[in-house]
């Protein structure tokens, strides 16, 4: 049986993860850890945007260093502070810091830290797996730290505000 151009099955990987991550929330917190989510929500914040910039950068160097065939190198002998150098992957230069491996090693562990990030909010507001694993895919795609964040901030934000709303309406009701 043929399928229509329209179904969800065609639709691209990327769209059918931002749909999903964009669904209603299905955030379950413990009342005990609600006064935490603030605080996780704001490192994953600051994670995701610097593990989003130093993805665009390692993007840059790896086209840079593949696509025009050279490395950044910082403080080489005889040159600038910084300096492109003819990359040769049989050759290495020794005189020098290799700032190409130092973006690619800074991504890594700063990519480790947004997954710590994730992993607390994750487990703050008790969401599916499947959003864990969402989230943690904005970390490898170019650009994709950036936009679900936006989508988690919005879900967290909104969550709390209509936590607190329900708890005012509680109170209210008390009198």
């Amino acid at each position: 049986m043929p399928r229509t151009p329209e179904s969800d099955e065609d639709a691209s990987l990327l769209r059918r993860i931002l749909t999903q991550l964009s669904s209603a929330s299905s955030a379950r917190p413990r009342t005990v850890d609600v006064p935490k989510i603030p605080g996780a929500l704001r490192l994953y914040r600051v994670t995701a945007y610097i593990t989003g910039i130093m993805l665009l950068l390692l993007v840059a160097e790896m086209i840079v260093k593949y696509g025009m065939g050279y490395s950044l190198y910082a403080f080489v002998p005889g040159g600038g502070v910084l300096q492109f150098v003819q990359y040769n992957p049989l050759v290495h230069n020794l005189h020098g810091i290799d700032l190409s491996t130092g973006i690619l090693i800074a991504h890594g562990w700063l990519y480790v830290l947004y997954l710590f990030a994730d992993f607390r909010l994750w487990s703050l507001m008790r969401l599916s797996f499947t959003k864990f694993v969402q989230i943690a895919l904005g970390g490898v795609i170019p650009f994709m730290s950036f936009i679900v964040e936006h989508i988690i901030t919005r879900q967290v934000r909104d969550y709390l505000a209509s936590r607190e709303a329900k708890e005012k309406m509680k109170v209210e009701a008390s009198h």
